[in-house]
């Protein structure tokens, strides 16, 4: 399964700086659309979203609310192709400079992880000419935006025509998919692990992209993801066919919720490395290294493929120099 993207402008702004509120634990808001709350397998779709959303409240710590819009068949307006097994689409805001992001990063540390990477962070002229942009679930996160702002911070979709297992109890379905994993892996983006390379702009995750021992911006074949200053390979990102570049490599037999690809009958897992690429970035992360689920194994998805997308109308309330959206499809 891949997934690819759509960007979007949508609007003009100022940057501005807004207080962080104490940690706690992250609340992630789903508002189902009438797509979903029209469907007779409405209680269980909502009951395996709500184990997704549990997921990463359960590993961030910051006490912000990350408001999600929930489609079936569509996501933000685009129209997902049947067959497609979802999609994710991020509110973007920027664009920043390399040293307004180091600095966003550096007051937010608070992890060992987040000090080592902060101490390994590439030297000003690796970034030149980069441009950076927020998801708005990150910049609650950072503080940069307020935890309680009512604006959608990204939007999911399902697709139309997919076996979907929406119980883990008994583990997954041969032929179906996990949808408690596909969840986990849309939120993890809406949340701010993607990358703008190609996109013409940068993100903080793509700070952390190495080759050959060194960094870099560019989907390079073999390239990884580190945290200290490309020594550690901590997951190598996905490099093949049409599956997301940000994305970790998988195969038939991975679990990580993070794969590019997704396959029937697999229950996938929030690893370590999914915890530390979204700890670094700006999210307060209650544990890492090792760290594994435990009763119900909250998992993971692979981006889905759509359709060419519909026009669509897009509002979005928001604080950056210039607003994006950003859509991932899966199929």
């Amino acid at each position: 399964m891949r997934r690819s993207r759509w960007s979007l402008v949508v609007g003009l702004f100022g940057l501005i700086g807004l207080a962080a509120t104490s940690a706690d634990a992250l609340q992630i808001n789903a508002v189902y659309d009438s797509s979903v709350t029209s469907r007779s397998d409405f209680a269980q779709i909502k009951s395996a979203f709500g184990q997704a959303a549990d997921a990463w409240s359960n590993v961030l710590s910051d006490n912000v609310t990350v408001n999600i819009r929930v489609s079936w068949g569509s996501v933000g307006g685009y129209v997902l192709g049947n067959g497609t097994l979802g999609g994710s689409l991020d509110a973007l805001y920027g664009y920043a400079t390399y040293s307004q992001m180091r600095g966003w990063l550096s007051n937010d540390a608070s992890t060992a992880d987040d000090k080592t990477a902060i101490k390994n962070l590439p030297l000003l002229s690796a970034t030149a000419g980069n441009k950076f942009v927020l998801a708005g679930a990150q910049a609650k996160a950072l503080g940069l935006l307020s935890s309680n702002n009512n604006a959608f911070d990204g939007y999911i979709g399902f697709g139309n025509g997919v076996n979907y297992d929406y119980d883990r109890s008994n583990g997954i379905s041969p032929g179906a998919f996990d949808f408690v994993g596909l969840a986990e892996h849309e939120i993890d983006h809406v949340l701010g692990h993607f990358s703008g390379i190609g996109d013409g702009y940068a993100t903080a995750f793509d700070l952390f992209r190495c080759a050959n021992g060194a960094s870099t911006f560019s989907n390079v074949a073999g390239s990884y993801f580190s945290i200290d200053g490309c020594r550690t390979n901590l997951a190598t990102f996905n490099s093949t066919g049409s599956g997301d570049r940000d994305d970790w490599a998988s195969s038939s037999t991975s679990t990580d919720i993070q794969g590019a690809f997704l396959f029937p009958g697999v229950q996938y897992s929030i690893s370590s490395a999914d915890i530390t690429a979204l700890d670094v970035i700006g999210w307060g992360a209650k544990q890492t290294g090792g760290f594994s689920l435990s009763l119900p194994q909250f998992g993971s998805i692979t981006r889905a493929v759509a359709a060419v997308p519909e026009p669509s109308t897009l509002t979005l309330l928001a604080f950056g120099a210039l607003a994006m959206v950003l859509v991932r499809r899966r199929p």
